[in-house]
């Protein structure tokens, strides 16, 4: 079951949001920056108000560190040229009457102590709460995307390059992290610093307004190198995903490189983007050191104003322009931080946006599932009928794929689909696991539409594809993927039905041997068959063969048939097959040419009929 705040982001109420942000102007920084807050604060509104409670708490504590410490020494005649030093002594002497303590030494640096540890122990709580919102809205954003990634389409899956998908995930979902802690951090010096200035204002309001004025000039003058982050953030976002591109495909197609020795080619191909992501980097650290020279210049120059002012201009008695040069001495590093952390949240946005992008687009590609996968497995009792189907992959050609199909499944029957390349066959089999949906007409399971418990249907299939996959783990674990509750007995049945029972025996820990990436450590045929014994596993109601046996040898493709034998009238098979001993057996086939059917019958008679497609394709000998 999926956490609360996952449940309610409903698909319409998600599309909803993104509508109204698409209705801004999409690559506005300042639109995203809003989006990105209010994302946060719809996820953890009361964490960040407890947050901003307790950063209030840790500026007044700091403030008062500094506020009190200069009143308190000299009030405890450490420093008696300021014991007339103004209302300000007054105020504390009298509020140390009040409490019934006489400000001594001790207790003065008592009190001190006391303070200090306060604001340790605030900014201690206030750090863990935002590595925890960090974290989790991290989670919060990388779980949503992956749920609509899984439920997405398949033919919108295979529109997206798998490593453009990869990169959102991992390295665009880091960007946002990072860039939350330092939005945070933002958020905390804000806060902290209007409360510090408020206590500057008390003192001295003329000079705070001269402070704050000359912040201000820095700040406009530093606009540029901002626009520049923003610049830097969008072309990280570009050459990072080309990095994952070129990672991608080149661990994908691993052995053609090798064995056309084209790792050359690669490396400097991978050479040449991580030199270019170098130096975006490296860009970003020379606009950010450049933005730190410029305040530390504007800074001195500021100081001294300051001091000028303060001496000459506002007149300060010695203890308020004391008071007045420890809190900016605390203040002005604030200032720089600020503009630090801004960068690097406008550098974070470009990644922000394209995440928002690709689970926009995912949301509108869904499937037709429920939001919550809870429906109950069907059972198939009557069968499966295709009515007048057809899809083509190209709506804008009509080219169709599958053309005015009808064909009916019957229950505990095997079908097969035979054709030359291209005919259709697969196809079929991805509308019949629901992965495409028909342009017209429509797919029926027991004479109710598939759509109406696609979830169901999907728990009722055992899937064996001609391009098997198994997970970099165990035999065990990779069986137990499909059905988590089977039993050890019940896998080693499944295994014996796909005649790999005595292999996997043989291998050096059993069940619990690891069959490496894809099942790299497993010859092409041990692959197949430990993948049907996984769709064997999970007693379907409907058991369908991809090619399913075209690695194996004669006699376990023997041993095959003869337990797909056995399941006749158990389980509904459907075959598409190369091998014609593969579906001799079949109760129907059914031969597909240009997406339509263009025969049916059982093996025998087609192959009576000489004049037949399914005749011509046996006697030329094209596999089928």
């Amino acid at each position: 079951m999926l956490p609360f705040h996952l449940r309610s982001c409903s698909r319409e109420r998600l599309l909803y949001k993104y509508q109204r942000i698409d209705g801004r102007r999409k690559d506005g920084t300042m639109n995203t920056l809003i989006s990105y807050m209010q994302e946060l604060y719809a996820f953890c509104k009361i964490k960040l108000i407890v947050n901003l409670v307790l950063m209030v708490f840790l500026g007044l504590i700091e403030g008062g560190g500094v506020l009190l410490l200069i009143p308190l020494l000299s009030l405890a005649g450490v420093m008696p040229g300021m014991s007339s030093g103004g209302n300000l002594v007054l105020y504390i002497e009298g509020l140390f009457q009040t409490m019934g303590l006489t400000p001594t030494l001790p207790v003065v640096l008592g009190l001190y102590i006391a303070i200090i540890t306060g604001q340790s122990w605030l900014q201690r709580s206030q750090a863990i709460r935002n590595v925890e919102i960090q974290q989790s809205f991290n989670s919060f954003l990388s779980i949503r995307l992956f749920r609509a990634i899984a439920y997405s389409r398949w033919l919108f899956l295979l529109s997206q390059a798998k490593a453009d998908i990869t990169h959102v995930l991992t390295n665009e979902l880091t960007r946002v992290s990072t860039g939350t802690h330092f939005f945070l951090q933002l958020f905390a010096t804000g806060l902290i610093a209007m409360v510090q200035i408020g206590l500057a204002f008390l003192i001295a309001p003329g000079l705070t307004l001269l402070v704050l004025g000359c912040g201000a000039v820095l700040f406009v003058c530093s606009y540029p190198f901002i626009r520049e982050s923003r610049r830097m953030g969008l072309s990280i976002s570009e050459f990072t995903r080309n990095l994952m591109f070129e990672v991608t495909e080149h661990l994908n197609g691993i052995k053609e490189v090798k064995s056309y020795g084209m790792e050359p080619v690669q490396i400097q191909n991978f050479a040449k983007l991580r030199h270019t992501i170098e130096k975006n980097f490296v860009q970003f650290t020379v606009i950010q050191s450049q933005t730190d020279l410029y305040y530390k210049v504007g800074a001195a120059v500021f100081i001294s104003l300051f001091f000028y002012s303060a001496i000459t201009v506002f007149k300060l008695n010695p203890q308020e322009f004391l008071l007045i040069v420890v809190i900016f001495a605390r203040l002005w590093p604030r200032f720089s931080s600020f503009q630090v952390g801004l960068q690097y949240v406008v550098m974070m946005l470009p990644a922000f946006r394209v995440v928002l992008d690709l689970e926009r687009r995912c949301l509108v590609e869904q499937e037709l599932l429920v939001e919550e996968p809870d429906s109950t497995r069907l059972e198939l009792e009557q069968g499966i009928e295709f009515r007048e189907v057809s899809f083509g992959y190209d709506a804008v050609r009509f080219d169709y794929a599958v053309d005015g199909v009808s064909v009916v499944l019957a229950a505990g029957t095997t079908t097969a689909f035979v054709g030359v390349s291209g005919a259709g066959k697969s196809t079929m089999v991805d509308l019949l696991l629901g992965l495409l949906t028909p342009e017209w007409g429509g797919i029926f399971v027991d004479g109710r539409p598939l759509t109406e418990n696609l979830h169901g249907w999907r728990q009722s299939i055992g899937y064996v594809p001609q391009d098997s996959f198994l997970w970099n783990a165990s035999v065990r674990d990779n069986l137990r993927w499909a059905c988590p509750e089977a039993s050890e007995a019940a896998m080693w049945e499944s295994l014996g039905l796909a005649a790999v029972d005595g292999f996997v025996q043989s291998l050096p820990e059993g069940l619990d041997t690891v069959v490496g990436d894809r099942g790299v450590r497993l010859s092409g045929g041990e692959r197949q068959r430990i993948v049907l014994a996984r769709a064997l596993l999970r007693n379907p109601s409907v058991l369908i063969l991809d090619e399913a046996t075209s690695s194996l040898d004669t006699e376990n493709e023997r041993r095959i048939q003869q337990a797909i034998e056995e399941l006749h009238g158990k389980l509904t098979i459907v075959v598409i097959a190369h091998r014609l001993s593969t579906i001799r057996q079949a109760d129907q086939i059914y031969v597909l040419e240009q997406g339509r059917v263009v025969e049916r019958g059982d093996y025998l008679s087609l192959t009576k009929d000489k004049g037949s497609r399914f005749a011509a394709l046996t006697s030329a000998g094209h596999e089928v």
